[in-house]
């Protein structure tokens, strides 16, 4: 058994770990990236939704490497999209432009780690860490056995049931609302609009979250779901939900009845928030295992690599210089931080309204494409005390 050191350990080779990984390996620090998987970015984990550089700009103003990010070579790009319709539970659509690249997430994802790789870090497949110590010794799992290594700095990017952000005493308040499980079919033979994505709400469709179209082409597409348990009913389980989806939703069934399901995936996003460490003395989070995921709509990929690169640079200081890793905080905080606590006291809006299928279709109503598209982009058009006020209002108007 080796016991060979790192400057720097990344676990996980998502965009976050792949993207931190190739900042430090660029620096000249020796860097191992530990993915679990036998490939990286299979299966996909994901709807592949990722808004366009000119989109990310304006999502999220305060980090200019954001849009720069998200810039997707041509040839990792499935299809285009031009607008977001949101369908309430009584099927009533609300429509906005909203531009995204659909891309294959699985080759995205390969090539973000292979970036890593050229800039000179090592990789390791097919191995997991069962163990952290405090002093960055890492215990790992791999196809020969056991092994174990060590690191200056360990950067958990390994998911939202993190063993690195739990090493560091982040554990979630409440699972069933801070975690939502979600399944997707790639489905080819659906009649679908390439030019638009869908979601649509409702608690017999996607009980505390919301299900997604999202095309892949003229007649291939995403089609799936996320939902929170406490929302929904005891006797399904998510085929049931997504299945009920595919063949009665009234907008969508006429669409699939002659698509055939290709491939089938099922994943969990955090819908929590950041978690309340994101760093300590020599570990820092990135991606889902720090919660940088929109709560209010599940997106993630724009935080995970904007998170990956702040995470690679306040190492680089921390490594040479002696800062503190909590730069690394202030640096997310002051470039996304806001966009991600909006999207979570949306999400609890939310939750008083999603109970109800009849007072989520008035709300979306009342609030129409106006006022819906902003709160896509993670966007309170109004103070949040006014929308609780407001929304206490109408629910009790309505009982």
């Amino acid at each position: 058994m080796s016991s060979e050191s790192y400057d720097v350990a990344v676990v996980g080779a998502g965009p976050a770990g792949s993207t931190a990984a190739r900042v430090t390996a660029e620096k000249g620090f020796k860097t191992i990236l530990i993915e679990r998987r036998r490939q990286v970015g299979v299966p996909i984990q994901c709807g592949e939704y990722l808004p366009t550089p000119r989109e990310m700009s304006d999502l999220l103003s305060d980090s200019p490497r954001a849009a720069r990010l998200v810039d997707v070579p041509s040839r990792l790009i499935d299809n285009r999209c031009e607008q977001l319709r949101l369908f309430s539970p009584f099927a009533k659509a609300f429509e906005f432009k909203l531009q995204s690249n659909i891309i294959d997430r699985a080759r995205f994802d390969q090539y973000l780690a292979n970036k890593a790789l050229d800039a000179g870090a090592e990789h390791r497949l097919e191995t997991t860490v069962v163990h952290r110590t405090k002093t960055n010794h890492l215990t790992l799992r791999c196809r020969s056995g056991m092994d174990e290594i060590s690191a200056k700095v360990v950067i958990g990017a390994d998911g939202p049931r993190s063993l690195i952000s739990k090493s560091i005493g982040n554990r979630y308040e409440n699972e069933g609302r801070d975690l939502c499980p979600s399944l997707n079919f790639v489905m080819e033979g659906i009649d679908c609009d390439p030019t638009t994505a869908e979601m649509h709400f409702g608690r017999q469709i996607a009980p505390g979250g919301y299900s997604w179209i999202i095309p892949k082409g003229a007649d291939r597409a995403n089609v799936g779901f996320g939902m929170r348990w406490p929302f929904g009913f005891p006797d399904s389980t998510l085929k049931q939900y997504l299945y009920r989806f595919i063949r009665q939703n009234p907008v969508l069934a006429p669409r699939a009845s002659r698509a055939r399901v290709t491939s089938r995936v099922g994943a969990t996003i955090p819908v929590g928030g950041p978690v309340d460490r994101t760093f300590c003395d020599n570990v820092v989070l990135v991606g889902d295992a720090a919660g940088h995921v929109m709560a209010s709509n599940g997106g993630g990929i724009p935080t995970a690599l904007a998170g990956g690169e702040i995470a690679g640079e306040a190492i680089e200081s921390h490594l040479t210089e002696g800062a503190h890793l909590s730069c690394y905080e202030e640096n997310w905080r002051r470039e996304f931080g806001t966009e991600l606590y909006t999207a979570l006291r949306i999400l609890r809006i939310a939750d008083q309204v999603m109970q109800s299928d009849r007072i989520t279709d008035q709300c979306m109503r009342l609030a129409g494409s106006r006022y819906l598209k902003h709160l896509v982009r993670c966007r309170l058009p109004f103070p949040v005390d006014l929308a609780s006020k407001t929304l206490v209002k109408v629910l009790a108007y309505m009982e």
